[in-house]
């Protein structure tokens, strides 16, 4: 059973989608030619399927049963009432040369090739980078607790999840029926997605028949199916595809709806974009381009209105669930603007740098990595795109004016992050122009499919490709029928041994802190990665103080002014950076009167701005911790505190580290009425040294916030010091393979 179960979870749930989706137009009393219905009733029973997996997951009903029962009685249901049923074609297929016919019968065998390969490269156990570190790990998170959670310590669960809700019922029917759980459960989600390619091309060749470009839409199916981007995210968890197909179905319903101006149409609009929203942030551009062509077309504010009110019941419980899981509406991102304490600025600010370059030290090697060699870019387009300028040829046409735009709107985006794989929402109306500018040329469309084809085999895209690249590289027939067994075939992925090595002697409840990601979707463990959440970014933080010079607190700057009763005070930063990477840290504030520290009392407040969920880490005389902006400093940024009574002081003392050497501070009291007025003081900076080693105190922290396992590779920072002398950190370690350790914090 092992080998059929990803198959039944994949077929019940790609059934239960093109049931639903057929099922609602019915209702709208909407008829698609035969060749549209299938793609388009799948991508919108998708899009319908996932706001009913959403709400029992927000009801926290999601126990195995329910989950399982929805998809079967969906599918059911198409099948009992006839919806589901393909209409007949309404009139012959337009006649086409013996040329064109052969070239058809070409392009059909290498698809159906291609095909093949695909089905068996999802159908083997999933180990794809984040399908196995997060997008599955979610889902399997939900299906433990029968609903969403909060999960502060992962930024990536408040991205939306409009795919991987898709991906829920197919992992739970085949986790239960294959015998080795996630394995079985991962590959049915992989299958699903492979649904969405497929559904992708079928769409795209659907659109171009309907607007009299048969060939070019066989041509630029095929480019995209090709496409070894698209072949390696289409067979894995991942959510990409996903949104690629959400994205040209929007598109091809503004078509439809321009052709028939019924209200129906408009609906469908909107809820496809909307639904691309929920599947991926950047696809959320299709919406502009939905409604501004509406508007465009009809002068209708109304019927503008529809589709945003359609697309908002597919984005708002997104943006709900994020307010009030972290008070961040688009989170991860904007944290500036919605404070939260789970997130950090200063996270978001190096990630989005990160995305936008990927470290590659010479930019001008992007567009070979993006074209041809993967590389940095994770994997390619293919060399064919490089003609993606005869796609403006294809402006003399109407048809290719029409796909240009949403292409050029959707590139928008793109410099955000510059992954080949966030070029595929944008990828069917580019291959469509160039199709379109090559059509009267049928044997030169051969010629570049068959260059594609050869390109993208698998066996051939090895030697085009960088070491390093992520394509398919075989077929994994053994893998996939099981007579590999998944553990024999999972264990050569060096993330799925550390999850396992994890899962064996980390204890069932215990969090670990990991300084690299692992697969998470193979433990039941909570895994913290060092940033993906504040209090991971604050713990590693802590960590460091125990063995980095710049972390540890060896800088006092001390503000003397005659002594005064005080009541409200605030140390306030007023300096511009000069780099965008420096914060304002402070380990140890304190106040002082003679020389002797004032006690601090129950009774103080302690309030900071940008970040007042940490000021207590600058007031628990722990050297190990500190209170830090988390943004780049700035003027205004200020720690306060309010005595509750007065307090004669004549002294504050302000210990902090040496990686904020450009911070400038002033002392402000308020006054009766609450103004805050600067006090003169007499500033006095010289270097201190910890008394004691932070190394155990830095451990305390870690198990004070539940975190008892520290999991590492060699490079990671800091490694070489743990390993060295574990005993000072009050660490032991439990575990080592590959390169990587597990240590045990604290007896």
């Amino acid at each position: 059973m092992p080998a059929l179960a990803p198959w039944v979870g994949a077929l019940v749930t790609v059934a239960a989608c093109y049931s639903l989706g057929s099922w609602f137009l019915v209702r709208l009393r909407i008829s698609l030619r035969r060749a549209e219905l299938p793609p388009l009733a799948f991508t919108l029973g998708a899009a319908l399927l996932h706001l009913i997996v959403f709400a029992i997951l927000a009801l926290h009903i999601a126990y195995t049963g329910v989950v399982i029962a929805i998809p079967i009685a969906v599918a059911a249901a198409g099948v009992w009432s006839g919806d589901w049923r393909v209409p007949k074609a309404a009139e012959p297929p337009p006649r086409r040369s013996w040329f064109a016919r052969a070239v058809g019968w070409i392009l059909f065998a290498i698809a159906g090739t291609f095909t093949v390969v695909y089905i068996f490269n999802a159908w083997a156990p999933e180990i794809s980078p984040d399908g196995s570190s997060y997008h599955l790990a979610l889902v399997a998170r939900y299906l433990r607790a029968h609903g969403f959670q909060a999960v502060p310590t992962n930024m990536y669960s408040t991205l939306s999840q409009g795919v991987e809700l898709i991906f829920l019922p197919a992992y739970a029917i085949a986790s239960l029926l294959g015998g080795d759980g996630a394995a079985s459960g991962g590959s049915a989600a992989a299958m699903v997605h492979l649904a969405f390619l497929i559904a992708l091309g079928l769409a795209i060749r659907a659109y171009a028949n309907r607007m009299g470009h048969a060939l070019a839409g066989d041509a630029a199916a095929l480019l995209v199916y090709l496409s070894p981007v698209a072949g390696v995210v289409g067979t894995s968890a991942y959510v990409d595809v996903g949104a690629a197909a959400a994205v040209f179905a929007a598109f091809y319903w503004t078509q439809l709806w321009d052709e028939d101006r019924r209200t129906q149409f408009l609906v469908c609009i909107g809820l496809m974009a909307g639904y691309a929203y929920a599947a991926k942030y950047t696809a959320a551009l299709i919406a502009v381009y939905a409604g501004g062509f509406v508007l465009w077309r009809s002068r209708s504010v109304r019927a503008v209105a529809l589709v945003a009110a359609c697309a908002a019941m597919m984005a708002a419980p997104w943006l709900a669930k994020n307010w009030i899981y972290v008070h961040n509406p688009v989170a991860p991102f904007a944290n500036r603007w919605f404070h939260n304490p789970d997130l950090h600025p200063e996270f978001e600010r190096t990630w989005t740098e990160f995305l936008r370059i990927y470290n590659v030290k010479d930019p001008s090697t992007i567009p070979w990595m993006v074209f041809v060699s993967g590389g940095a870019m994770q994997n390619p387009l293919g060399p064919v795109f490089l003609f993606f300028p005869l796609g403006l040829i294809a402006l003399r046409k109407k048809a290719g004016r029409r796909v240009l735009l949403p292409a050029v709107i959707l590139l928008l985006t793109y410099p955000a992050n510059i992954a080949t794989r966030f070029m595929l929402p944008e990828l069917p109306f580019v291959s469509f122009a160039i199709a379109l500018a090559l059509e009267e040329l049928p044997v030169a469309v051969a010629a570049l499919l068959l260059l594609h084809a050869a390109y993208a085999w698998p066996r051939n895209l090895r030697s085009f490709v960088a070491p390093e690249s992520w394509v398919l590289r075989r077929t994994p027939t053994r893998a996939a029928l099981r007579s590999q067994s998944a553990e024999n075939y999972l264990s050569s992925a060096p993330n799925y041994r550390a999850a396992r090595m994890i899962e064996r002697v980390v204890p069932p409840g215990e969090k670990v802190l990991a300084m690299s990601g692992v697969a998470d979707a193979y433990t039941s463990r909570e895994i913290l990665v060092s940033y993906a959440g504040a209090l991971n970014e604050q713990l590693t933080d802590t960590l460091a103080s125990g063995w980095d010079e710049i972390v540890r607190p060896s800088r006092a700057q001390v503000l003397r002014f005659p002594e005064r009763a005080l009541r409200r005070i605030r140390v306030v930063q007023t300096a511009a950076m000069p780099k965008a990477d420096e914060l304002w840290s402070v380990a140890e504030l304190r106040v002082f009167r003679g020389g002797r520290e004032v006690p601090r009392a129950a009774e103080w407040r302690l309030r900071a701005f940008p970040n007042p969920w940490d000021v207590g880490y600058a007031f628990d005389n722990s050297e190990a911790t500190r209170w830090r902006s988390w943004q780049t400093a700035a003027p205004g940024m200020y720690i306060e505190i309010d005595f509750g009574a007065e307090v004669r002081a004549d002294e504050i003392r302000i210990e902090s580290a040496a990686d904020n050497p450009d911070v400038r501070l002033q002392l402000q009291e308020a006054d009766a009425d609450g103004n805050w007025k600067p006090i003169d003081v007499k500033l006095e900076e010289y270097t201190v040294t910890p008394e004691t080693s932070l190394r155990k105190a830095a451990a305390h922290e870690l198990q004070a916030h539940g975190v008892r396992y520290l999991f590492l590779h060699d490079p990671n920072p800091g490694a070489e010091y743990y390993a060295a002398d574990p005993e000072s950190w009050n660490f032991t370690p439990v575990a080592r393979a590959d390169g990587a350790t597990i240590y045990k914090i604290g007896p």
